[in-house]
């Protein structure tokens, strides 16, 4: 695997990540701020403040809801959604909880400031704030920075308020050291987090990995012979119901490979199926065809929204290019020569993918008949070649017992 193809998986995998913080985070949080709102208002009563400051009190009470509300309707950017849109999304959603948790700071040094208000009023808005830098540092494990700032802004000004006033010195210190333990915990548990994401990039790649091996032939690299069999079945049911849709096949299969093998052995005939794969990946690249080994040193290619014609046009240069130039494997320069057989889907003469692949083949045994090295086209065929179809072997049907 080169550089660039790390980059782009590494990429992706932390793409990947970006969006499951997302989801968690949302997922976890989007009604945690309806509990800094559930837990003002029984505060705003009991310390009166409706009555003494009635327009404060409207503007944290009201301050709390716009924020709860506006939190619950940002939702989380589509998983298809480009990487920037999922920046935007935490940055919002990170201004609309910090909102929420400036508001609540502010409130309750506006209590603690209040000579008015009670201490056992205070102790209890003092436990408030306990609550909700826990519920910040448990919430927000999947935005580190998030859960740190907002523990921050909430107990520093109410620890400095604290310590302000002879009075509240032992509450003071019980929340500097529970503000300690609470960047603690975050970090513990982000650690916890980042493991979790470990485990499920590694389960997922296992799962890529065993996909790749079921749709991948292990020698070339090329798509197997099950991902050929789905994409022609795929692609002649589309030629079927789309007006103007298309589909043409090519068989190859090496002339004389059972020779290669027995004078230069086994691995030069590997070596020459790959050899072979990565000229038809050369000759044939595009997105409009695939490439699959078969079988053996078989090779299928399936072109989508192509005709006949040109389809042998391109399997002729190909065929014409690999004559003029030997392959070249562990010293040794081997001719190579190939025999092609090729067609497109005819809705009047065939009424499936197997039909299709049943006429290619009888093509690819007249390229065999007539002397090998040569393109034979369906269209090409004389009315008595379907009747020699019987003579082909029986492992080159498509719908062999391996798939």
């Amino acid at each position: 695997m080169n550089a660039a193809l790390v980059d782009q998986a590494q990429q992706l995998r932390l793409e990947r990540r970006l969006k499951t913080r997302i989801r968690d985070t949302y997922a976890r949080s989007s009604s945690g701020a309806f509990l800094y709102l559930i837990g003002w208002l029984p505060l705003l009563m009991v310390a009166e403040l409706p009555r003494r400051h009635p327009v404060l009190a409207a503007f944290f009470t009201l301050g709390m809801l716009a924020a709860a509300i506006l939190r619950k309707r940002i939702r989380p950017p589509a998983p298809d959604a480009a990487i920037e849109a999922s920046h935007r999304w935490i940055n919002r959603y990170c201004a609309v909880v910090m909102s929420s948790v400036v508001l609540w700071t502010v409130a309750q040094i506006f209590v603690l400031r209040d000579p008015e208000v009670s201490l056992l009023v205070k102790s209890v808005s003092l436990f408030g704030t306990l609550a909700f830098s826990t519920q910040i540092a448990h919430l927000y494990t999947s935005m580190l920075r998030l859960a740190v700032t907002g523990i921050l802004i909430m107990v520093v000004p109410t620890v400095i308020q604290l310590w302000s006033d002879s009075a509240m010195h032992v509450p003071a210190a019980a929340f500097s050291l529970y503000a300690i333990y609470l960047v603690t915990a975050v970090m513990r548990s982000r650690i916890e987090y980042t493991r979790r994401l470990d485990l499920d990039d590694a389960v997922r790649d296992q799962r890529d990995l065993y996909e790749q091996l079921s749709r991948t032939d292990p020698l070339t690299g090329l798509c197997n012979r099950r991902t050929f069999a789905e994409t022609l079945n795929a692609q002649v049911r589309e030629a079927q119901w789309l007006d103007g849709a298309s589909v043409a096949l090519a068989l190859l299969d090496i002339d004389h490979f059972k020779l290669i093998n027995d004078q230069h052995g086994h691995v030069i005939g590997d070596e020459v199926l790959k050899h072979l794969a990565r000229r038809l990946e050369r000759a044939f690249c595009g997105e409009d065809v695939l490439i699959a080994r078969t079988g053996g040193e078989e090779f299928g290619l399936i072109f989508r929204d192509t005709d006949e014609v040109v389809a042998t046009v391109r399997a002729e240069a190909f065929r014409e290019s690999l004559d003029a130039q030997p392959i070249i494997c562990a010293g040794l320069s081997l001719s190579i020569k190939v025999s092609i057989g090729v067609g497109s889907f005819n809705a009047e003469r065939d009424s499936n993918d197997d039909d299709l692949y049943g006429a290619v083949d009888v093509a690819l045994y007249a390229a065999k008949q007539q002397g090998r090295n040569r393109v034979v086209a369906v269209s090409m065929l004389t009315p008595d070649s379907t009747e020699r179809r019987s003579e082909r072997e029986s492992g080159r049907s498509r719908r062999a017992t391996d798939l």
